[in-house]
């Protein structure tokens, strides 16, 4: 038995479309035998025609930029629920949007969301980030989003890099009290040396000094390419907060779920494999 997971389309506000490669993949009649939408899915009247044509089975979970009702094909409205069970075979499979918990994402939340509904494996969707991971027992799978669009959550810091910038800190605070005796002395040592210098030295130092400020004049291309930073070390993920295309398919026989992750990157469809038996 195969079931689809989509989440986080947001057509037509942030996406146009599912990519052209994964239509073509998932545009095989009676292949897949469930669909489920987990969120942000049900604006989009083409993407919920082509959805009916992968699977006339389809089970619709409410996201936070959902509307509270939906048309279907079976009910000419049918009210959008925040969370629902699928069971297949011997396992019992929760769907939902995490924009519900508290605090979002988070495992221990969603660990407790999956005993509330006593199911084996957790379906959730709102963070546009493919993620497949065990707890306790249980398997969580996050589809990620099917065409990548950009997310509105904030970036998390990173950590590492702020307790590298705390140790700097405590660093300098360290060394300034070793050198306030070293500055005393040279000081006295810059007084001797200024007595000994001759009047032609000085001369000399001015007219350099004046060839350099002559020469960036000249020049102002040299100050104005100072402290320019490229763009190239950033990716175009990290500045418009947009994702990478992906979404999850279900192969349960027995007690073993076989998991597929596709994603959309650099122009071709990658695929990783997890396997998960149920305890």
């Amino acid at each position: 038995m195969l079931l689809l997971a989509l989440s986080d389309a947001h057509i037509p506000e942030r996406a146009i479309d599912v990519p052209l490669k994964f239509k073509k993949l998932l545009n095989v009649p009676n292949k897949i035998q469930q669909v489920a939408l987990l969120g942000n899915c049900n604006k989009s009247a083409s993407f919920l025609k082509f959805i009916n044509g992968v699977s006339e089975n389809v089970v619709y979970v409410r996201g936070e930029f959902d509307p509270t009702t939906i048309t279907t094909p079976k009910n000419s409205v049918e009210e959008l629920p925040l969370n629902t069970v699928i069971v297949q075979g011997s396992f019992r499979i929760g769907c939902c949007s995490s924009y519900t918990l508290v605090p979002k994402n988070d495992p221990l939340s969603l660990l407790t969301l999956a005993r509330q509904l006593d199911v084996d494996i957790l379906l959730w969707g709102g963070t546009h980030n493919v993620e497949a991971y065990t707890l306790e027992g249980k398997f969580f799978i996050n589809p990620g989003s099917c065409t990548g669009a950009f997310s509105t959550d904030w970036v998390q810091e990173d950590v590492i890099e702020n307790y590298k910038t705390g140790v700097h800190r405590d660093s300098t605070q360290t060394t300034t009290t070793d050198t306030d005796e070293q500055q005393v002395e040279q000081k006295e040592e810059k007084k001797e040396e200024e007595s000994l210098q001759e009047s032609g030295k000085n001369d000399e130092e001015k007219t350099e000094s004046t060839e350099i400020n002559s020469n960036s004049v000249r020049n102002p291309e040299l100050n104005e390419n100072e402290g320019d930073s490229s763009d190239d070390e950033f990716d175009d993920i990290d500045i418009n907060g947009g994702g990478i295309p992906s979404f999850c398919l279900l192969d349960i026989q027995d007690i073993t779920c076989t998991l597929y992750i596709y994603t959309f990157v650099d122009n071709e469809v990658k695929v990783d494999k997890v396997v998960y038996q149920k305890d």
